[in-house]
């Protein structure tokens, strides 16, 4: 009789006995708390290994999308489970997820064993040491070791040690405290972690009525500063992404009368206006608001979304398009043979479409998300305009704008933690495309991609579902536009085109005032993007021409790992870093007189945007073939002059969309500019005075503000023009 291999229902049976027995002993009859727990946690383990000693099908788990993602989010589910100290429902459903990850983690150890032991019985030919330190010191001329050297000593520099201060400074405790008293306090106390809530913060929303209606008011629930952040990215993300996964499938795989529309206002959210964005989505969603009215009309009551509620609102609205440009780009590039040998095989519809078109589209569309949770973790417009500081963000912001002028302990070890998750986010979803492979085996040559004409059910569901959506998640860039000319006003609203205006736009340029901080920005910009330029090329050129094991990766690592950390943490360690190294110069933070917070601006944004322009640069590197500096090398050429008069010129559209983007990215950038920037107001750059004036309260103040995002959005909208139709590539975020 042949033996029975154990599966995943097994996994399941075993994590829902154990939490069972739990929720048994904890909740009903009161008993085995605290350290026995212990019990629980073991028996779960026990029992996965011995699932996995006894013949567990791993690759199930390897080869299922679902099963995969829902090991890489049970980790991190449990791992904050622990460090928050959550019991109950929470504690239940972490050791129900323990014998699947357990035997993930096993079986993944054990394939990771195999391909080594395979990787050393197939290595017949053993290069000797001596010809590997030839070869390498070959590439390694004095112009390539002058190019790495400086590149490693720019990325440790700027963006290693600051880091590194900022966490030593997590570490700096009262006396008589153990090192880890700050994360203790913050897992412990209430603000940061609310362990129990209490009898009136346990809804998310409240009615309350208004004479013969009702204002229902949508809020969220207070969980704690961090518990709030991770809920509220973790919704984002979620959401995001399945706004962005549906609207790049219609507009990749159908044709209908008006997609090139579609298309283009799919795109309007990525026009990043900081706060005043958020302002408008809390004018639609006020009980004042064109969305209320609509319900009041149809429904009979008024609603409105604040706080948290508000926050995740506005964040969606705003950053589903980075998983739309992501996914729609992998379904294009998918080959429509794939797709067509599995209908052939009998796979159709939403079977076609989880087995084979989602999984082949699957790296672009991580990559979009993790983008999108990382800049939810980080964002300060939403909270700033939603008054709601109990997120992190927040609360880091705060203490760059308290009376003290002094970062704590307590704060450094909150943007340790945000940090933390981030970096966790980001080699959490790495782990779990480089799990599973993705490659497609070509016909050669090029291909069409698969695009059909949508029947009446199709064309119904397009244009009385799909373009309300996208029409909706327009309007805050929409709102930007009417608010900047007075056609809305900024209380309330009301289409006034009577009252219609330019004067708030052109103040913004004849008002000193407001023209400087346009002006700050600018020659900001072009400063940092000008050094980033420079340092992109050095970084670019080092990773694809000299493939040295351990190094190359190494710096190409962290030259893209800025993606992953968020602008508060980068604003955060160079406080601590130049507040330490540069004591009493006028790069001290802390000196607030002769602080001259533009130089330390320019670094942090050369530094945190370096990865948009070296993705650009490395990308044309790749496109020149190395033996065309073989040859300039061979003919007598030296290395400075081939790359200055070969490569350089041969890659000058990269370059150019790379300036441009990064140019882009620095002049919209939030979090570090309002941070360091208000550390010495008179230098700070735009986004500094759009949230000033915001607080401002002025009636006119919230008009000024829109009109320099409008701005902002003619930048963006230059600078997609000049991407996509003058230097033919597209414009798109880069991936993980």
């Amino acid at each position: 009789m042949q033996e029975r291999l154990f599966g995943v229902k097994d996994a399941f049976v075993a994590g829902a006995i154990v939490a069972f027995f739990y929720l048994l002993f904890t909740q009903e009859l009161g008993y085995l708390t605290g350290y026995a727990e212990v019990v629980w946690w073991l028996a779960a383990i026990l029992w996965a290994t011995v699932l996995f000693k006894k013949g567990f099908d791993y690759h199930r788990i390897m080869n299922s999308f679902g099963l995969s993602f829902l090991v890489i989010i049970g980790f991190i589910f449990v791992f904050f489970d622990l460090a928050l100290k959550f019991e109950g429902i929470p504690r239940a459903i972490a050791l129900f997820l323990i014998p699947l990850m357990i035997v993930a983690i096993l079986g993944y150890i054990h394939d990771k064993i195999m391909t080594v032991r395979e990787l050393r019985r197939r290595r017949k030919i053993k290069v000797p040491i001596n010809k590997r330190v030839r070869t390498t010191l070959y590439k390694l001329d004095p112009i390539m070791i002058v190019f790495i050297v400086v590149g490693f000593s720019i990325l440790i520099t700027f963006l290693l040690v600051p880091v590194f201060m900022m966490l030593f400074n997590s570490f700096v405790v009262p006396p008589g405290e153990p090192f880890y008293y700050n994360f203790v306090y913050i897992f412990n106390n209430p603000p940061y972690v609310k362990h129990m809530l209490l009898p009136g913060e346990a809804s998310w929303y409240a009615i309350i009525p208004s004479g013969n209606t009702s204002l229902i008011i949508f809020k969220g629930i207070n969980y704690g500063i961090v518990v709030n952040s991770l809920i509220n990215s973790t919704i984002v993300t979620t959401v995001a992404t399945f706004l962005g996964i549906l609207v790049a499938f219609v507009l990749a795989r159908y044709d209908f009368p008006g997609k090139a529309v579609f298309r283009v206002l799919a795109m309007v959210p990525l026009f990043i206006t900081p706060f005043v964005n958020a302002y408008v989505v809390r004018i639609l969603f006020g009980p004042q608001g064109p969305i209320s009215m609509l319900t009041q009309s149809l429904f009979g009551y008024q609603i409105e979304i604040k706080d948290l509620a508000g926050i995740a609102m506005a964040q969606i609205m705003a950053f589903y398009p980075i998983v739309y440009l992501n996914a729609f780009s992998s379904f294009i590039s998918i080959d429509p043979s794939m797709e067509e040998q599995a209908e052939n095989l009998g796979s159709k519809g939403a079977k076609l479409f989880f087995t084979v078109t989602l999984p082949l589209a699957l790296p672009g569309i991580i990559a979009g998300s993790i983008l999108v949770f990382i800049f939810s973790l980080e964002d300060l417009g939403a909270p700033i305009v939603f008054q709601y500081p109990w997120v992190m963000s927040y609360q880091i912001y705060s203490s760059f704008t308290s009376e003290t002028g002094i970062v704590s302990p307590q704060i450094a070890a909150l943007g340790f933690i945000m940090l933390f998750i981030a970096v966790l986010a980001f080699l959490a979803v790495r782990s779990f495309v480089s799990m599973r492979s993705y490659a497609m085996i070509s016909r050669g040559g090029r291909w069409k991609p698969r695009v059909r004409k949508l029947g009446w059910k199709g064309l119904l569901f397009v244009y009385l579902v799909m373009l309300p959506l996208i029409i909706f998640t327009a309007m805050p860039q929409i709102g930007v536009i009417l608010l900047a000319f007075n056609i809305i006003p900024p209380y309330g609203f009301k289409i006034q085109l009577d009252k219609a205006t330019a004067k708030y736009f052109i103040g913004i340029f004849t008002n000193p005032t407001y023209f400087q901080y346009i002006r700050n920005t600018l020659t900001y910009a072009a400063m940092a993007v000008v050094l980033a330029t420079i340092i992109s090329i050095i970084i670019a050129y080092s990773v694809s021409r000299t493939r040295i094991r351990v190094i190359t990766p190494i710096m190409d690592t962290l030259a893209t790992i800025p993606l992953a950390i968020p602008g508060l943490v980068i604003a955060l360690g160079y406080f601590y870093f130049f507040s330490t190294f540069f004591r009493g110069t006028p790069l001290d933070p802390t000196s607030v007189t002769t602080f001259q917070a533009w130089i330390v601006l320019v670094i942090a944004y050369t530094i945190r945007k370096l990865p948009f322009v070296v993705r650009s640069v490395y990308a044309g590197f790749q496109q020149v073939h190395e033996a065309l500096e073989e040859a300039s090398l061979n003919l007598g050429a030296s290395r400075t002059k081939t790359i200055f008069r070969i490569v350089l010129p041969m890659i000058t559209t990269y370059i150019i969309s790379g300036i441009i983007v990064g140019f882009i990215y620095i002049t919209t950038e939030v979090s570090t500019s309002i941070t360091i920037g208000g550390l010495n107001p008179a230098q700070a750059p735009m986004t500094f005075i759009m949230k000033n004036i915001y607080y401002g309260g002025t009636v006119y103040g919230v008009q000024y503000v829109a009109s320099m995002g409008v701005l902002l959005i003619l930048f963006q909208l230059i600078a997609v023009l000049i991407i996509t139709v003058v230097l033919k590539q597209r414009y798109a975020f880069i991936g993980v």
